[in-house]
């Protein structure tokens, strides 16, 4: 059972990971190419956070706590759980500014939305920082397991 816990677990990293790494890009294609630009891009950032993004971090957190009680306790993975989550606390965060800005854009508010959308942006890098340094630590720990 514990390793198709964990399979779920790598799945639903993956496909966090692979949420956030599609909407920098998509952020990159369409952010200052105007207003009708940004609102559809603040439009879809928010489809995406709320159908994939969010239950895949969802995921992650569920099947984290699942394998828990049968980790090996370590100082690795203490910072590996550090890691995710100050991931999922920021990326509850960027949702929140996702949300936030997609007002702002239907408003025709764009001054608010060029500071929601840096502070959003700033977030988003301790997201992917995050997600980067647990998955880094639990490749260490599954090298290292005997």
């Amino acid at each position: 059972m514990k390793s198709v816990i964990l399979i779920c677990h790598l799945l639903s990293v993956g496909l966090w990971l692979g949420c956030v790494l599609t909407e920098a890009l998509f952020e990159r294609a369409l952010l200052g190419q105007g207003p009708q630009a940004e609102l559809t891009l603040a439009a879809l950032h928010w489809r995406v956070d709320r159908w994939v993004e969010i239950p895949a971090f969802t995921a992650v957190v569920g099947t984290g706590l699942a394998l828990w009680p049968g980790s090996a306790a370590s100082d690795l993975l203490v910072w590996k759980v550090a890691g995710a989550g100050v991931a999922v606390a920021a990326n509850l965060w960027c949702v929140g500014l996702v949300v936030k800005r997609l007002a702002q854009a239907r408003r025709g508010d764009w001054i608010a939305f060029a500071a929601t959308d840096h502070l959003q942006h700033k977030v988003g890098a301790v997201v992917l920082l995050g997600i980067l340094l647990a998955g880094g630590l639990g490749i260490l720990i599954a090298v290292q397991a005997p």
